[in-house]
């Protein structure tokens, strides 16, 4: 497969489609002046009895939390993990119907058939994963959502990609979607597989946007096939490796790019469960997108165990 990638990106070279990366910059806290498109990854926490939501009895204040962490950023693609399918039909129902803000599409996949914390959000069970993107409906091309079952070592939990062609700033990209067991050795083999599929949307010459909790820290060697970069050797950016503030002992201050990031879990989101780190990612395809930022928003105790990850990009050509 990374030789078709090879093959791909040496004929948008031969043809003058692709321009050498410009340097990267550490991320500022300056969102309205950062770049387009712009991403949203979030684990919501639907059906854990540990984030129960701050708003008991209210979905809607629930699903305002949601919409106006959209709105403020402005963002064009979100990606949803965790998510019960009353909280999907709650904001799909709204932000699809509305007429003061844009609107969004959506597509949604189960990654279980019943989650026990979901009978708080309605009579349909069922758990997984939502791709928002700005626009009516059709913006996303229903007809190329597909879902695919990742693989998994001993009787560990189902997880799933989800993945769907859509326009972006009027662009057309894959968007994807996952969540990846916290098990080491499951974590492996699905992050593999992810990274195959992806690679193979990019050498179809499809821009790829791959957001979700991957429930590993960025130097591990579990993402090698996803970064390209620092002993990665995939095909992919990450929205927060530039931030020098993070990059620690783990790179000079000299070099542009580092595998850090801010965490995006820590135990103050919903003590006494998680630790601290950055576990939740989105990957844009190096040769699409320039100009990355990132951002972990503060938290909203009782919401979610995972800061809400934001995401900046610049078209590379």
């Amino acid at each position: 497969m990374r030789a078709a990638v090879r093959t791909f990106l040496a004929t948008l070279f031969s043809l003058g489609l692709i321009l050498t990366p410009s340097p990267a910059q550490a991320d500022l806290p300056d969102a309205e002046n950062w770049p387009r498109p712009r991403f949203i990854s979030y684990n919501v926490c639907g059906a854990a009895k540990h984030c129960p939501p701050v708003y008991q009895g209210s979905k809607t204040a629930w699903r305002d939390i949601v919409v106006r962490a959209m709105d403020n950023w402005s963002a064009d693609l979100v990606m949803l993990q965790e998510v019960c399918y009353g909280q999907w039909t709650l904001l799909r129902d709204h932000l699809q119907s509305r007429t003061d803000k844009p609107r969004y599409d959506s597509v949604w996949a189960a990654a279980l058939p019943s989650a026990p914390g979901c009978s708080d959000w309605g009579t349909d069970h069922r758990f997984g994963l939502v791709i928002f993107a700005k626009g009516e409906a059709g913006t996303i091309n229903n007809g190329s959502r597909s879902v695919y079952a990742l693989p998994e070592v001993g009787n560990v939990e189902d997880r799933k990609l989800l993945c769907a062609r859509t326009t972006v700033t009027g662009r057309t990209v894959r968007a994807c979607n996952t969540h990846i067991d916290p098990d080491p050795a499951s974590a492996k083999v699905q992050v593999e597989r992810v990274a195959a599929l992806t690679e193979g949307f990019a050498a179809q010459g499809d821009p790829v946007v791959l957001g979700g909790d991957f429930n590993v820290m960025p130097t591990s060697a579990t993402l090698d096939p996803l970064y390209n970069h620092t002993g990665g050797h995939g095909v992919f950016q990450e929205v927060d490796e530039n931030d020098k503030e993070h990059f620690g002992n783990v790179c000079g201050q000299e070099r542009d790019r580092c595998r850090t990031g801010e965490e995006t879990a820590e135990p103050v989101c919903s003590p006494p469960v998680g630790e601290a780190g950055k576990i939740d990612y989105i990957f844009l395809s190096y040769y699409w997108f320039t100009t990355v930022r990132g951002d972990a928003a503060a938290c909203t105790t009782g919401v979610s165990d995972h800061h809400l990850l934001r995401g900046a990009a610049a078209w590379e050509h």
